[in-house]
């Protein structure tokens, strides 16, 4: 399976903030306002996944856009082998 339909699987859509070398970037929103953004990376044989969920900072009752910040667990330059990538996305997402 292509890595945009597993991720997509989990709600997670391409994300154009950011262009990073060799990576796709998703995102996922979710109901309470988290937006997560989704990172994974071709490093040679292995794929590097960084994960982040974010909120929006709000100043006196509006939301200030674009900035966020980190909230929860992220996930930090996590490596896998190509091979085993849609059973680690499936898993973890």
């Amino acid at each position: 399976m292509k890595l945009s339909e597993v991720v997509a699987s989990h709600g997670f859509a391409p994300c154009h903030l950011a262009t990073i070398e060799d990576a796709r970037l998703y995102q996922r929103q979710h109901d309470d306002g988290v937006l997560e953004l989704l990172c994974v990376q071709k490093l040679g044989g292995e794929m590097r996944v960084d994960r982040q969920p974010l909120i929006p900072l709000v100043i006196d009752g509006q939301i200030t856009m674009p900035l966020f910040l980190p909230v929860g667990e992220a996930v930090s330059d996590q490596r896998i082998p190509k091979d085993r990538l849609e059973d680690y996305l499936n898993t973890t997402l």
